[in-house]
């Protein structure tokens, strides 16, 4: 009653590791290589989607969506061949398959580059300098892979539950230890692991089911399933043909219903530079997956030679009609100027996480900002990041808060700048500390209220009142206000912290 996912690096010792984990346990084995066998036999062509992803300078929203597919099929594969709740499954990033499902023994096998340089050696009939060369540039090639198919690292360890150094431990050993782990009571699957896993299946048959059907081939969707209903999520520009959607899932076997919604608006994101790898982009990104929004980007940047411009550098790209798979990428792509401000870079960030609404390159000032704002309306926020850089400090001030007063005048719009984002809507440390004092001033004020009740009352209303009655009135017009704005913050921070804008 165990699933042990074994990742290892190419070349190593982990389909022996996990052949003998199979002999002694009798549980059903299977690997990437026999995985890969399969996806080619039903038309999935995983060496050109890998080549695609590794030499692509720009991941595009088609790739994206072929790397969903992929992915899809790899969980109803292997959710295929578990019996009785057993699999045994060896892969580069093996302990990143079935996110979310706990109960799951995930295992990394760390083997000597000697070793491996060894095996490949004999297996490749290559001398031992090469055959290190290569097995460094394949393991570089991997890391991109798993980076962009799984979002994560290899060598975080915090996606393992054990990691096993093959070099002075044998494969016989190894293989006890896993058997014996695996038979531990916390890796044995619970109702809700199986229930989560029975979600995942189910995700990623409804995934593939669109993917086939020619209606919905052309979609970049974000599929969800619970509880056996299917949730599909598409972006604005999707709508005209998203209707097909809930028709197509209506033939799939096993679903009970579908959800069909569209995330209803974008953030646009303008700067001279983007760097996925900054708070910034981690504030705007958190922000839009609690609104179930896209993010579009504009770089603006000088006129070049005093000319201004308007480039799309990404975006939404067309598919090929329904027809012969083709695993990412016809042909190779334009090159691409080195010198984007981190534009594609941050484009391709947002593709794997299902929040790309394009982004383009702007030569100029507010005037071709408005115009190539002017007929899309579909924002709900507009922020303002480092712009007009090349004008010095208070003119970039200025000029930047001049850009979003005419986005506001012409949108109807918010418009912040990015160092306000936090404080507007999210909840951090800051927020904390404000959320804190505010309310001990708020117990303050309410204890000393009830405590000194009476004396109140006769300011108020009393005999005391008699002969300050223009004190009384202006003690009430500001006490009241005040009050009002401590237990209206206080409330909008807790919203704010339960994520309720």
């Amino acid at each position: 009653m165990s699933i042990v996912l074994i990742t290892a690096p190419a070349h190593s010792m982990a389909r022996v590791l996990a052949q003998k984990l199979a002999d002694k346990t009798g549980w059903p084995q299977y690997s990437r290589d026999r995985l890969a066998e399969e996806a080619h036999a039903q038309g999935i062509k995983l060496s050109r989607l890998e080549a695609s992803i590794i030499k692509a300078p720009i991941v595009s929203e088609k790739l994206a969506w072929e790397k969903e597919i992929y992915l899809s099929f790899v969980t109803d594969v292997l959710y295929k061949k578990i019996q009785d709740q057993n699999l045994i499954y060896t892969g580069r990033a093996a302990h990143l398959l079935f996110p979310g499902v706990k109960n799951i023994l995930r295992v990394g096998v760390s083997v000597p580059m000697e070793i491996r340089a060894d095996i490949v050696a004999k297996q490749l009939n290559l001398n031992p300098g090469k055959a290190l060369d290569y097995l460094k540039s394949l393991d570089v090639d991997i890391m991109k892979w798993v980076h962009y198919v799984h979002r994560a690292d290899l060598r975080d360890t915090s996606n393992y539950d054990l990691q096993l150094n093959l070099e002075n431990l044998s494969l016989a050993n190894a293989a006890d230890v896993l058997m014996q782990l695996a038979e531990l009571p916390e890796f044995h699957l619970s109702d809700e692991s199986v229930s989560h896993l029975e979600d995942l299946h189910l995700a990623a048959r409804a995934t593939l089911h669109l993917a086939l059907n020619k209606e919905t081939s052309n979609l970049n969707l974000g599929v969800r399933a619970s509880g056996k209903v299917v949730t599909v999520t598409y972006l604005p520009r999707q709508k005209e043909v998203a209707e097909s959607v809930s028709r197509v899932l209506g033939t799939l076997e096993e679903c009970k219903g579908n959800v069909c919604t569209m995330a209803e608006t974008n953030i646009l994101y303008l700067s001279e530079h983007f760097d996925p790898k900054t708070e910034d982009f981690n504030q705007i990104n958190q922000l839009a997956k609690r609104w179930g929004a896209a993010i579009e980007l504009i770089r603006l940047i000088p006129p070049k030679d005093g000319k201004p411009f308007f480039q799309e550098v990404a975006g939404p790209e067309p598919r090929p009609e329904h027809g012969a798979y083709t695993g990412g990428v016809e042909d190779d792509g334009p090159e691409v100027s080195a010198d984007d401000g981190g534009l594609d870079n941050t484009i391709e960030e947002l593709v794997a996480m299902g929040r790309s609404a394009g982004g383009v390159t702007i030569a100029g000032g507010q005037h071709e900002v408005i115009d190539a704002l002017r007929d899309n309306d579909n924002y709900s926020l507009v922020v303002l990041g480092d712009l007009f850089l090349s004008k010095g400090p208070q003119a970039s001030t200025r000029l930047t808060r001049e850009l979003g007063l005419a986005i506001h005048e012409r949108m109807k719009t918010p418009v912040i700048k990015i160092d306000e984002l936090k404080s507007q809507f999210l909840f951090g440390m800051k927020q904390a500390f404000k959320l804190l004092m505010f309310c001990l001033i708020a117990l303050c004020i309410y204890g000393l209220v009830f405590s000194f009740q009476v004396p109140i009352l006769n300011f108020l209303g009393g005999s005391l009142h008699e002969h300050w009655k223009w004190a009384a009135s202006v003690a009430v017009v500001l006490f009241v206000p005040f009050v009002a704005y401590i237990y209206g913050t206080i409330s909008g921070l807790i919203l704010k912290l339960v994520n309720i804008d």
